[in-house]
């Protein structure tokens, strides 16, 4: 009599732990992978990420590399050491090539840049949770080879990326389909062959020392991290490739596995991006402005060298940091503006402020817009600041020379006036509106042929021509008897003496008007 078989145990979905700090991005990706079948777990500090993976079963994990207790690459640390074959994706920004590379050195399974593309995600999630199952199985691997070798045989032979088995003498055991085509050997063609020969000959001599050292001490240094190297093709190409190892005994024997990936795509990507970011630089470095964008969370993505030097730094020091640590009296009303454009969505032009850096205080000018992503949301502000202390300074001073000539004209016994080249009345002290029958103050912007209607078209062109010349000793036209105009109609002979005055405008006319008969 047969006894019932068992039905088979559902197999729970893979769980994806997401580490960020912004509920928006954290949102979009947790729908994304649910969507795809994945169980998802969120974390928004690097604390609680690590809390996760102690009590979770992951298969993957999206580490953001900015996060508000500690930084994404002291996590990615943290999680490898408490799983070594957890694949760990970094989430990165544009501005972060250079931390692109040492996240990878320090185990990261792969990255992705800001804004992510979804298919992108998915397949790499997919990758990394493939290779997270393989390692399970790597880990149980005698299990593995003598009960379900079939199965295993099959998942090697149709994983995307290129599978190497070989023994502890560094021989090849065995790869699958992906490795012959990225190779170009059969497999046949390299059974029980040095993978020496699919290394460019600089790496061989490390590659044998490290086998010698694995056979004697069983040290193996390299096992549960991801190694950027070249390959190399049968034709005699080199090409790039991203390998994460394994290593494992079965039956007395030692087993590595190498997991392998042509990442030739994924670096010439880096160098476009690479090379489009330094035009872009050269471009922002050309603007005459201080030039920097930052998040809703305050922190500078991108900057200018006007920007950095502002405040006694450079561009590297600055991204990617939040304005606090450089301006902490000012950060917080600065970011009130940044958010007042990030929520409406509408520019802020033209706010004149102080700026403290360096233990000094300048006079900015900033224009604030929105800085949009490619969906067109609000993601951040872009600043424009023009640094116009000089320029304050003149008006002080052009205010400071006003008010003395001011003074100098009130205190004058004369009637006097300052008129600019068209015969417009700039200035006139309170003897000449007297004189006319005008409040003081009144005879601003009036016409100086208004006041004066005898006075000829000659006269003015002869005043006018005047003005205009140079400074060079320049004559000006004589003492010019007029009739002036009162404010009630009468006559009021009178006789105009001049003299130029140049200023930041130009040159001006200073006016002595003085009743006919004498001084007024």
């Amino acid at each position: 009599m047969l006894s019932a078989q068992p039905s088979a145990a559902k197999v729970p979905a893979p769980t994806i732990l997401i580490v960020d700090d912004d509920p928006d991005i954290a949102l979009v990706l947790k729908d994304l992978l649910e969507h795809s079948g994945y169980q998802v777990q969120v974390a928004v500090t690097g604390a609680d990420a690590l809390g996760k993976a102690k009590t979770e079963s992951l298969s993957a994990v999206l580490l953001d590399l900015m996060l508000p207790d500690m930084d994404g690459l002291s996590v990615l640390t943290l999680l490898k050491g408490l799983d070594p074959a957890l694949p760990v994706i970094m989430l990165t920004a544009f501005v972060e090539v250079a931390k692109k590379h040492a996240s990878l050195t320090e185990g990261a399974f792969g990255y992705l840049t800001k804004p992510y593309d979804g298919e992108e995600l998915k397949a790499l999630i997919k990758r990394a949770v493939g290779v997270k199952h393989l390692s399970l199985e790597a880990a149980s691997a005698k299990q593995a080879l003598t009960a379900s070798e079939d199965r295993f045989r099959e998942v090697v032979q149709t994983a995307p990326d290129a599978i190497v088995l070989a023994d502890g003498e560094g021989r090849i055991l065995s790869w699958n389909s992906a490795a012959e085509r990225l190779f170009g050997y059969r497999s046949e063609e390299v059974q029980e062959q040095s993978l020496t020969m699919i290394m460019p000959e600089r790496y061989r001599d490390r590659h044998v020392r490290a086998v010698e050292r694995v056979r004697t001490t069983g040290d193996v240094r390299l096992k549960g991290t991801v190694v950027t190297m070249h390959g190399l093709h049968k034709d005699g190409q080199e090409f790039p490739i991203e390998m994460s190892l394994s290593s494992w005994i079965s039956s007395g024997t030692r087993v590595h596995c190498g997991i392998v990936r042509d990442i030739t795509a994924r670096k010439e990507a880096e160098a476009r991006l690479l090379q489009q970011q330094i035009e872009q630089q050269a471009l922002l470095d050309l603007i005459p402005a201080m030039v920097w964008y930052k998040d809703s969370h305050n922190r500078i993505l991108r900057a200018n060298r006007r920007a950095a030097e502002s405040i006694g730094k450079t561009v590297a020091d600055i991204e990617g940091r939040s304005t606090d640590e450089f301006y902490p009296e000012d950060a917080e009303r600065y970011h009130q503006d940044d958010l007042e454009v990030i929520v409406s969505g509408r520019p802020k032009l033209g706010i004149i402020e102080p700026h403290r850096a360096g233990g000094q205080t300048h006079w900015v000018q900033t224009d604030k817009v929105p800085y949009l992503d490619p969906a067109g949301k609000v993601i951040g502000v872009l600043v424009f600041a023009q640094d116009i202390t000089n320029q304050k300074r003149h008006e002080a001073a052009f205010r400071e020379n006003q008010d003395l000539v001011r003074i100098v004209m009130e205190a004058a016994g004369n009637s006097m006036a300052i008129v600019d080249r068209d015969g417009t009345i700039v200035s006139a002290n309170a003897r000449l509106a007297e004189l006319f029958g005008y409040a003081p103050g009144d005879l601003t912007g009036y016409s100086l042929q208004q006041l004066i209607p005898g006075f000829s078209s000659v006269e003015t062109f002869e005043l006018s021509s005047s003005l205009c010349a140079s400074t060079d000793g320049a004559s000006f036209p004589p003492n010019l008897e007029c009739v002036g105009q009162h404010k009630n109609g009468a006559a009021v002979p009178v006789t105009i003496t001049s003299t130029m005055l140049m200023t930041a405008n130009g040159a001006h006319g200073v006016l002595a008007i003085h009743p006919r008969g004498g001084p007024g």
